[in-house]
């Protein structure tokens, strides 16, 4: 079952890649990009956000969301206010235009997720959403650092690290 490892990692790109590819496509008349979409996706349930927070919920790096930030207010679609209390700390707001793009951005998102499953049945897609949740829980809670650090480095015969996984019920 080595090879379904190897797989899931190409559908997770596949999948990314081509969300991406039809977010694009279908913000092309709002001239947004993947990011920008995204950023202004998450300001509709966090509006009033300071950006370093938006920046851990969406695991950016805070540079990222500052450029994202500046190209989505150029676009008259974000503003930044000082805090009341804090003056060091930025806002984000969406403006009045921002706000009127959420329906349709909400759609773009629900087009394509109702294109990838279709076909499915409504058992399947519940699974696969609930098994994505985990996976993304699972995702943002690790140290990457020692994870990485943590791989076996001992071959088989032939040259694979063996260890328990994901798919060892599928051998016995």
């Amino acid at each position: 079952m080595d090879d379904e490892y190897i797989n899931i990692g190409r559908w997770f790109s596949i999948l990314h890649r081509r969300s991406q590819l039809f977010v694009v496509e279908a913000c092309e008349q709002l001239h947004l990009t993947y990011s920008e979409c995204v950023m202004l996706i998450r300001l509709y349930d966090a509006e009033g956000s300071k950006q370093d927070d938006l920046a851990s919920m969406l695991f950016l790096d805070k540079a990222v969301v500052t450029r994202t930030m500046n190209l989505l207010q150029e676009k008259g679609l974000v503003e930044r206010k000082r805090d009341e209390h804090d003056r060091r700390v930025r806002r984000v707001y969406l403006t009045e235009y921002g706000r009127q793009q959420h329906i349709y951005l909400r759609n773009v998102i629900q087009r394509w997720v109702d294109f990838l499953a279709g076909g499915m049945d409504p058992e399947q897609v519940k699974t696969i959403i609930h098994g994505f949740h985990t996976l993304a829980d699972s995702a943002s809670r690790v140290d990457l650092h020692q994870l990485a650090r943590d791989i076996p480095a001992t071959p088989t015969t032939d040259g694979l690290v063996e260890q328990e996984g994901v798919f060892d019920d599928d051998k016995k």
